[in-house]
């Protein structure tokens, strides 16, 4: 059909009638059965036409946008005057009709994807990982809502992707270098180009670690290397400007490159980024991984560098260490949920794994010189874990044979020699995971003697997938009239496994986890999501993780929900007190259909953690013995909001008909100058500690601080566990960092800021501290004396223990942040005492 002047109207009525009906509002339109409306408009000739074919439902109301924002340009650019003809439309003409409008300077998939995406092509937004349940109470967003159905779509393309794409075949150098804090002199080109392929590789993945060993880099993440080594690769490799980088991310000292030839450049989009520390308190970037993915033509690439546990014996720590960094290495997608490491096409690790061959050190130099590297092989760690499928489960790696590339004597090639010894070991390592990677080269590279590492890479073949624009429209057209047929008049209806979560026995910093199964009984296809409650933002507490919130399920098909409760430092104050209490009621909407409301309750237990210092120094029992906190306080003594919430204190939970004992005068309650649960555990660290290499400066074990923690609620001693003095020496930490009021409280944070430069000012701030403040600060600071005192065998220094525990005990106060500036001054006035050996007395 043609048509001139009525276009505009004809869409307008088309847009207005029901998305699920056939437009029939003007007898020209065309009812395709199909479900897409097709519209033609003349050009200005008989013999040029404008085809536009549409996706009835959301598809015809974005058209109808799209159509007066181009009228709109078009008339302001003077190409056409108001109510004039369409000549304006031969900007917007496309040969090859596609349900989806696209902008002129996109291909269809490009655009296709951009839309479903909404990430800036190279530089998008960096997902820095918040910690632990805080970021994960979901609001409202309709935007969100409507982007369900495309996902749906692109997980079917994704299902037919061989129908519309064809392999090209790239090249990709990956390289690791430990360079244990030194700046190389020499040349990278030895490392970094391929000599023995001619050819240079399309795609560059650079890893370092241990660029910045100084004590502010690794308590505070700052560092300012990157932009150095970037420029070293770049005069390596990029000297004909043959390469763009695509990114580059640094974690104190772990810091990960990407290049890519220029010429691919235009194919690549959704570039991100994520840290993620695993070092001292689990979250500090000593120790963890840095990870960039982008999506390079149609196929989607994620490049890890790692750090993991370093010392021999700790095998297990490094695979704890791994599977943090695949659990919190989120990126996140504005319209769907978090990709994982593993939701890509192609996964390239590299890093220094630290990984060890748990043999004599005489044996092991013997098979090296022997070159003997398979029967070492068969013992190295790494190996071992991953025949084991305890990590990096369907990793491949390229055959080793080159020398172990740790441990040598600085500016040598000779195995250490100190008084450790460190055996030799393969801990720089190169993987990848998923299809059509072929390696040609893997070696270590023994020229390099500027740090006790060696430097690794590894060249390989990998496979992209190219779209085939005409062909992807031809298959998603189908998709979408295959998913239009399923739609009908009728509700959706839906049945729910459960209507009630219970999550009995609820404890800090643990993580619990259930399910709901959602099963689409009706007809039609059925789009969820949860909602928030009247007058509510966010749609679940911020306890508890829902994944996914939104969600599409097809007649006779089922989707899972995890619901994951975990109580952190955010919330655990409140259930402590009993102002809140883990109850929730989740709202599942099924849109044009009915709601389901999901009960959930918990029993929190009590914890010393997150617990106000008063409370806690006039509490002689465990907190799990006093009696559960009560609900939060009737309407007759309630408190305002500006009020801060009042500590409990001794509350032994004994009957209320038990007899009182006779006296004449009321016996006060016994104080503690210090809370029990801090002494327990810096004894423990006085008796077994002292002398423990990185003490504070190594993380602990998860199981073993949760056994901790349950020890310290419960009164019960502490067991056997592994890594106990780091396990405790982080719990301690935690501790401090959760209080709701700091050691040194807010009130005070900025005269302490003030007297950072004189220690008798400093003492001045000391004294105006409420007593259990001013008791435990005392304490700390004699025990941080003691463990300095035994500096040579811990190795600590006064300078990274003031800069560890200004964090945690002077705080700046919620929701205010610190600047480079106030901490070096809350890290002087922690200095201070530490170097001062007066002993002053407990306030009573």
């Amino acid at each position: 059909m043609c048509v001139r002047v009525r276009a505009f109207e004809l869409i307008v009525n088309a847009s207005c009638a029901c998305s699920n009906k056939p437009v029939d509002s003007n007898p020209n339109a065309k009812k395709a059965k199909t479900g897409l409306l097709k519209l033609t408009w003349a050009g200005e000739s008989d013999t040029e036409e404008v085809v536009f074919e549409v996706a009835l439902g959301e598809y015809v109301q974005q058209f109808v946008q799209e159509f007066k924002a181009a009228k709109a340009v078009a008339v302001n650019e003077g190409q056409v005057t108001a109510g004039a003809t369409h000549a304006w439309i031969s900007n917007y003409i496309n040969k090859q009709p596609i349900s989806i409008v696209a902008t002129p300077e996109m291909t269809p998939v490009e655009n296709y994807f951009r839309q479903l995406n909404n990430v800036q092509n190279i530089d998008a937004p960096e997902n820095l990982m918040d910690t632990y349940m805080a970021r994960s109470a979901f609001e409202y967003n309709p935007q969100t809502l409507k982007s369900v159905k495309e996902e749906w779509i692109a997980k079917q393309l994704e299902i037919k992707k061989s129908e519309f794409t064809e392999p090209r075949t790239l090249t990709l150098l990956c390289g690791s270098w430990n360079v244990n804090g030194r700046t190389p002199k020499e040349n990278l080109a030895p490392w970094l180009i391929p000599n023995e392929h001619p050819e240079l590789p399309d795609v560059y993945a650079v890893g370092f670690q241990e660029l910045d060993l100084s004590a502010e880099a690794f308590v505070f993440n700052e560092s300012n290397r990157e932009a150095m080594w970037c420029a070293m690769i770049e005069d390596c490799i990029n000297l004909d400007k043959v390469y763009t980088k695509v990114k580059s991310k640094q974690l104190v000292g772990m810091l990960l490159c990407v290049y890519v030839k220029t010429v691919h450049i235009p194919h690549i989009r959704n570039v991100q980024a994520v840290v993620t520390g695993t070092g001292i308190m689990g979250m500090m970037g000593n120790k963890g991984g840095v990870a960039i993915r982008f999506r390079l033509f149609d196929t989607d690439l994620c490049f890890v560098n790692s750090h993991l546990a370093s010392d021999s014996g700790r095998c297990d720590r490094r695979n704890q260490d791994y599977q943090e960094v695949v659990k919190r290495t989120l990126f996140t997608m504005p319209n769907g949920p978090p990709f994982t490491i593993f939701d890509h096409d192609l996964v390239f690790w590299v890093g220094d794994l630290n990984y060890r061959i748990p043999l004599p050190d005489s044996e092991v130099k013997s098979l090296v010189k022997a070159r003997d590297y398979q029967k070492l092989l068969k013992y190295d760690e790494l190996t071992v874990e991953r025949n084991a499928k305890h990590v990096f489960v369907g990793f491949e790696e390229g055959p080793i044979d080159f020398y172990p590339t740790y441990k040598f004597d600085v500016g040598t090639d000779t195995f250490d020699s100190s008084e450790k010894q460190r055996t030799p070991a393969w801990c720089d390592r190169v993987l990848w995971k998923g299809a059509g990677v072929k390696q040609r080269t893997y070696t270590g590279h023994m020229v390099f003697r500027t740090s006790d590492h060696k430097p690794v890479s590894s060249l390989v073949d990998f496979a992209v997938q190219v779209v085939q624009p005409k062909r992807f429209a031809e298959v998603r057209q189908q998709i979408v009239r295959e998913m239009d047929k399923m739609e009908n008049e009728c509700r959706p209806d839906a049945v729910i496994s459960t209507n009630l979560a219970k999550f009995p026995d609820v404890k800090f910093m643990t993580r619990y986890t259930q399910s709901i199964v959602i099963e689409n009984s009706g007809q039609v296809i059925l789009q969820f999501r949860f909602i928030p409650k009247l007058d509510e933002k966010k749609f679940c507490k911020p306890w508890l993780r829902i994944n996914p919130p939104v969600g599409m399920i097809v007649p006779g098909e089922k989707a899972t929900v995890e619901l994951m409760l975990m109580v952190d430092a955010t919330t655990a104050a409140s259930l402590n007190t009993g102002e809140e209490r883990l109850e929730d009621i989740l709202i599942l909407h099924l849109e044009n259909g009915k709601d389901y409301f999901v009960s959930i309750t918990g029993n929190f237990l009590r914890t010393c953690f997150c617990t106000p210092l008063v409370t806690l120094v006039n509490t002689l029992r465990p907190v799990r013995d006093l009696t559960q906190p009560a609900a939060a306080s009737s309407s007759s003594d309630r408190r305002t909001k500006s009020q801060p919430p009042q500590p409990n204190l001794i509350d032994f939970g004994e009957s209320a008909s038990t007899p009182a004992a006779p006296t004449s005068k009321p016996e006060e309650p016994k104080k503690l100058h210090i809370p029990k649960e801090l002494w327990r555990m810096v004894d423990f660290l006085f008796t077994y500690g002292l002398d423990e290499d990185n003490l504070f400066a190594t993380s602990g074990n998860e199981q073993s601080m949760e056994l901790i923690r349950e020890c310290l609620d419960t009164g019960l001693p502490f067991e056997t566990m592994p890594d106990a003095v780091h396990s405790i020496s982080e719990c301690l930490i935690r501790f401090l960092e959760a209080l709701p009021d700091p050691v040194i409280p807010f009130v005070h944070y900025q005269r302490c800021l003030d007297s950072n430069s004189n220690y008798t000012l400093c003492k001045q701030v000391l004294t105006q501290l409420p007593s259990e403040h001013y008791n435990l600060f005392v304490y700390l600071m004699a025990f941080l004396r003691e463990v300095l005192s035994h500096a040579v065998t811990n190795g600590l220094s006064a300078e990274k223990l003031a800069l560890l525990f200004s964090a945690v005990l002077l705080r700046p106060g919620p929701d205010k942040t610190r600047d480079a500036a106030s901490t070096k001054k809350a890290s002087n006035f922690i200095y201070h005492f530490l170097l001062n050996d007066e002993e002053p007395q407990f306030a009573s």
